[in-house]
């Protein structure tokens, strides 16, 4: 009877602790990506989620969308079937905006990762990024540095239209306002299109903007700020093809430019090792400068780790911004990347 009742006991602590685990489970929503940064978050978010469910006192289950309205979508059925008790969200984009005050609106604690809507983000857990600001005051500090002054001519090749590239550009003019810009220099500062952090679409604005140049022009222009690695892999494959004029390649390797970049893309760190499976030694010899600042898309755990604590009764600081580093030639070593190898060390 004994063995029947301890059986009995242990078979009802067993559902108990099942039902405790989904009534608090973890939706971890990211974009959909098989590479670049995008790519690693989700990787990230996966192995994460692995471990706490391994653990065992939280479910945790990575959501990945294909596009905003698919996040949209995916974030309205969590708020109307309470399909999960808290979420951690990468938001795809800005759009997410009327969405995302619903999902405040309803109660459901969440974490935002990377992309930040700043109407909610009082009522978030915790706003998770890297120093975005951060990327573009150390590329502003650099280039000073390097001998750029107010008037030099700038281009700058954004990401998207969401928080993170106007935070980037904040830190970026805000260093500018504090070494003699004024704001009409600021204002004058080149921008292209979004390129939503694609290497095709750096390639294809690059290459655009080269051909709206005249060789003259190309030469004043010796600062160039990107927002992603991908991007300047976009570059660099550009100045590869045979889509540009070799006049006008000439004239933008001659001209000393400074090449920076963020994120810590593996493929990247092999350009500043020498190692690329492509040689890039002759565009990269004809820089002045080539550097990245970090961006480490393993932040994604820092995020979930938040709302675990937030779970556990902890207090999570609500604005948690995670330092940034130059990486160039001289200390890529130094430094792991994300994304696959593409050469041997």
């Amino acid at each position: 009877m004994k063995k029947v009742f301890a059986l009995v006991l242990a078979l009802t602590m067993l559902c108990c602790s099942a039902a405790f685990a989904a009534d608090t489970d973890i939706a971890i929503l990211v974009p959909n990506a098989d590479h670049g940064w995008t790519g690693a978050v989700m990787t990230y978010a996966e192995e994460k989620a692995a471990a706490v469910n391994a653990e065992g006192t939280y479910v945790a289950q990575v959501i990945t969308s294909a596009d905003p309205a698919n996040q949209i979508t995916q974030v309205e059925d969590i708020i109307e079937n309470q399909s999960a008790n808290t979420v951690v969200i990468l938001p795809q984009d800005n759009t997410l905006e009327v969405t995302m005050r619903r999902l405040a609106d309803s109660g459901i604690p969440f974490v935002m990762f990377d992309r930040v809507i700043d109407s909610v983000s009082e009522q978030a857990v915790a706003s998770v990024k890297g120093d975005n600001e951060g990327i573009g005051a150390e590329t502003a500090k650099r280039f000073i540095e390097d001998g750029m002054v107010p008037g030099d001519k700038i281009l700058i090749i954004p990401g998207d239209n969401s928080s993170v590239p106007q935070m980037r550009n904040d830190g970026f003019f805000g260093v500018l306002l504090e070494n003699g810009w004024t704001q009409e220099q600021i204002d004058a500062i080149e921008m292209t299109a979004y390129t939503g952090w694609s290497r095709t679409e750096g390639h294809r604005l690059f290459t655009e903007w080269l051909d709206s140049k005249t060789v003259e022009e190309i030469a004043e222009y010796k600062w160039i700020f990107t927002h992603d690695d991908e991007i300047s892999m976009g570059i660099l494959e550009a100045l590869q093809s045979s889509e540009i004029d070799a006049e006008k390649k000439d004239a933008f390797l001659a001209a000393g430019v400074h090449l920076a970049s963020s994120s810590g893309l593996n493929e990247f760190y092999s350009v500043l090792k020498g190692i690329h499976q492509r040689d890039y030694s002759a565009e990269v010899a004809g820089l002045a400068d080539l550097f990245t600042v970090t961006y480490d898309p393993a932040m994604i755990e820092d995020a979930i780790d938040d709302m675990i604590a937030h779970l556990n009764g902890e207090e999570v600081p609500k604005d948690h911004v995670i330092d940034v580093q130059v990486v160039d030639a001289t200390n890529v070593n130094d430094f792991v990347g994300f994304g696959d190898a593409v050469a041997a060390e």
